[in-house]
């Protein structure tokens, strides 16, 4: 049996769309895209999704090295495990506090004051 001869009879199925923005929202969404003194936006969260990435698969690999040193050194056999588990809470410590609180330091501020920097993410601009 085919496909069409499966086919409940009736009218066809419709097909549901998303609105198509206003002529403003269009406007500036192009116009955000042109704007070259900034690095495009997909750019922008492709590098952040790399730091992340480089953030967690650093501070396993690092403290996992240090831990199986020592554990060669001093003759013992957790300092490993310990070097790799402390090293995800340490990375996931530096991904919180850069880029889950309000206090992380904005890249644009100049100014030493401890003030917290706005949160820059795109839902906020």
């Amino acid at each position: 049996m085919s496909a069409l001869a499966r086919r409940p009879k009736g009218p066809a199925p419709r097909l549901v769309t998303k609105a198509l923005p206003s002529a403003e929202a269009s406007a500036a969404e192009a116009a955000r895209y042109r704007d070259t003194s900034k690095p495009h936006p997909a750019a922008t969260s492709d590098a952040l999704a790399a730091t992340v990435l480089a953030h967690l698969i650093t501070g396993p690999v690092l403290y996992g090295g240090i831990g199986w040193l020592l554990d060669r050194w001093l003759g013992t056999s957790f300092l490993v495990i310990v070097g790799v588990v402390g090293g995800m809470v340490l990375s996931l410590y530096v991904i919180w506090l850069r880029y889950g609180t309000s206090q992380a330091p904005h890249p644009d501020s100049v100014s030493t004051s401890l003030d917290g920097a706005q949160p820059h993410n795109e839902e906020n601009q």
